[in-house]
């Protein structure tokens, strides 16, 4: 099967919009930002696919009509926080198949037009009718990890300070000020022991790529050596009796062997990763469940400096979920962009030196993996 590549990216900044910036104005503003990027004109575009979890029936035909490619295929993916990765894949696997060999990808969302305070839980999630909502879950999850491996609250703190610290040069970023380790652990609290900043904020955005076959490079006057997308993989929770170890992440585990195993690569090759870390105890258990990190010693890596820019695995440059903002259906195209401008060089000082190898995570569903999750694992060389 072909290579597929990511031609070029684009994003609009993540934020709280006034509500006369529609769902379709940053979808769009992002996706001609992607096409600038990659030289591409609207007549380039085979095909259009788009992530999004609150645009409503057939939002990305309406954007699709916005960018004057209205009568392409246009395809709706909805996979809660994987909805725009998931939308990658599914471009991916058509340009693999054959079936076009140039076209784009939008991740976007308008969450604040909908949700005021907390993501009220659907009533059909099963973890939530027995109060277990995505907070308390992870609020869990943290206590779990500090009683399991002697982690304090102040390491896992330190995620957050971390990847405010890494948006401060992130220009598409909600955030863009670093917050202190006793911001941190006296913010208000949420569900014990997190806090506010251990807490991703509801947020609008849009972030988009084009996506070439080899010929589509060409046909876009391009070198051959864009970042290659190597691998997608995609896998669902499975529902289980009890709880169990909370921590364990099976469903990460699962999704990184898939990756891994399709991209020929063993998880020591990853230079940098970009990290649904919807909460800071997230982005801990997630690396270790993805066997980047030693299990039970991801709280201790990131308080070491390990996990940030210049250290061992740098981990969110893009300032991740927590700093960057969450936009659901955005979140995983966002984490393709940065990935793009790393492996490019186009990262400015949150650059990471001599990356050649990157993996984005998204996860979208349960807290515990179980039932409705649904993740995504994507890896990109250059």
């Amino acid at each position: 099967m072909t290579s597929v590549h990511i031609a070029g990216a684009g994003m609009v900044r993540f934020g709280k919009y006034d509500p006369s910036v529609t769902f379709e104005k940053l979808a769009v503003d992002a996706a001609r930002n992607a096409l600038r990027d990659a030289g591409a004109h609207r007549r380039d575009i085979e095909a259009v696919f788009v992530g999004h979890v609150f645009g409503g029936p057939v939002a990305g035909q309406r954007v699709a009509t916005e960018l004057g490619l209205g009568g392409r295929p246009v395809s709706n993916h909805e996979n809660y926080c994987a909805s725009g990765a998931t939308a990658l894949r599914e471009a991916w696997m058509a340009i693999r198949a054959g079936l076009c060999d140039v076209a784009l990808v939008i991740g976007a969302e308008k969450m604040t037009d909908r949700i005021k305070g907390g993501v009220t839980p659907d009533a059909n999630d099963l973890d939530a009718q027995q109060g277990y909502v995505m907070t308390a879950g992870h609020a869990l999850s943290a206590r779990r990890y500090m009683h399991d491996h002697g982690a304090t609250r102040e390491q896992i703190a330190m995620v957050a300070v971390k990847n405010h610290e890494h948006s401060r040069h992130n220009p598409y970023a909600q955030y863009q000020r670093p917050v202190s380790l006793d911001e941190v652990v006296n913010a208000r609290p949420i569900a014990d022991p997190l806090g506010l900043l251990d807490c991703s904020p509801i947020s609008d955005g849009a972030a988009a790529a084009v996506v070439c076959s080899a010929t589509g490079l060409k046909r876009l006057g391009l070198p051959a050596d864009r970042p290659e997308v190597r691998a997608i993989g995609l896998v669902s929770g499975t529902l289980r009796a009890g709880l169990g170890d909370i921590n364990e992440e099976d469903i990460s585990r699962r999704a990184g062997l898939q990756a891994y195993d399709m991209a020929g690569i063993a998880p020591t090759d990853i230079d940098l990763v970009e990290m649904h870390d919807c909460f800071t105890i997230a982005e801990i258990v997630r690396l270790e469940g993805l066997g980047l990190v030693p299990k039970g010693q991801g709280a201790a890596w990131t308080a070491q400096g390990r996990t940030s820019i210049g250290g061992t695995l740098p981990v969110n440059p893009s300032g991740g979920l927590l700093s960057r903002g969450h936009p659901v259906g955005a979140t995983g195209m966002a984490q393709v962009c940065e990935l793009y401008w790393q492996l490019t060089g186009q990262a400015g000082q949150r650059q990471v030196d001599g990356a050649r190898l990157g993996l984005a995570y998204c996860k979208g569903g349960t807290v515990s993996g179980t039932d409705g999750a649904s993740v995504t694992t994507v890896v990109m060389s250059s």
